[in-house]
């Protein structure tokens, strides 16, 4: 499999980078991850305005511009000739002398096999557990994962497959979804504040509103997880995945959502558009 680093396609076992950077030392440093299929990136422009708006935001330094790292993921995929698959992009904080100050980033891509949902998950849907945490920086996606990755062993216990994230008193996201409430009226509900707009979000957003589904982004109380109808996680991966238990507590009826079905039958059309444009 090859990579990109700094300006170069190269196989990514001979990637390196120095031990002073500070995605390494603090860090500091941003991330973005879509799929493409047949070749082709799933909304590339909005991933692209994404990150460079996270870049723009933290005064990061990148060797590339926008269109350089548009050709960039183009040149991948095709180098590793893999019709579907993951990318993602990273820019580091660079190489610290003093081990804190910012200086040129280092700009990499790797790919990967196309991501799935497991079937398990697929098929029953998916089981959260809240937990009491708010990211940093929370319109930023960076490299700092370490609540979610420390809630690995955490998930077994609780027998949940994500953590859903609150601060006491309102709903945030996932460790790497976010997350849309359906009330007994039929609205659709999703956090507003201190989330990641996540760009599936964004598009299941659109897609409820063409179906003729009221929506609504505002803070959602905890208490409003355990009157909702349906619930559903959104990525890139995920589309529209439905979640059946919160803390052990049925959502709903405990089974599949008809709406959240509906919205997922429809966010995968427009992605089976994007890929014929």
């Amino acid at each position: 499999m090859k990579c990109y680093l700094n300006g170069a396609i190269i196989a990514q076992k001979e990637a390196q980078l120095r031990i002073n950077d500070l995605a390494l030392l603090r860090g500091f440093g941003i991330f973005d991850f879509f799929v493409f299929e047949r070749y082709q990136p799933r909304f590339l422009e909005d991933y692209l305005n994404r990150f460079f708006g996270a870049i723009e935001f933290l005064g990061l330094e990148s060797p590339l511009d926008k269109d350089e790292v548009r050709t960039a993921v183009h040149q991948l995929i095709a180098a590793n000739e893999m019709p579907n698959g993951g990318i993602r992009l990273s820019l580091t904080g660079g190489y610290s002398e003093d081990g804190f100050t910012p200086t040129l980033g280092n700009f990499f891509i790797i790919q990967s096999p196309f991501p799935t949902v497991p079937a398990q998950i697929l098929k029953h849907g998916g089981r959260a557990a809240l937990y009491e945490h708010q990211r940093e920086l929370p319109n930023v996606k960076s490299t700092n994962y370490l609540t979610g990755v420390f809630l690995l062993p955490w998930l077994k216990e609780q027998n949940a497959d994500y953590p859903l994230y609150h601060d006491g008193t309102f709903v945030r996201e996932s460790d790497r979804s976010n997350i849309f409430l359906i009330d007994e009226a039929g609205t659709i509900i999703t956090p507003k504040e201190k989330v990641l707009y996540g760009i599936t979000r964004n598009k299941i957003l659109e897609v409820a509103k063409e179906l003729g589904m009221p929506t609504e982004e505002r803070e959602v109380k905890l208490a409003e997880l355990y009157s909702a109808k349906e619930i559903f996680f959104t990525s890139s991966i995920k589309g529209a995945l439905p979640i059946v238990s919160i803390n052990g507590q049925a959502v709903g009826n405990g089974q599949l959502g008809v709406q959240t079905q509906k919205i997922q039958e429809a966010f995968l059309s427009l992605v089976s558009m994007e890929q014929v444009h």
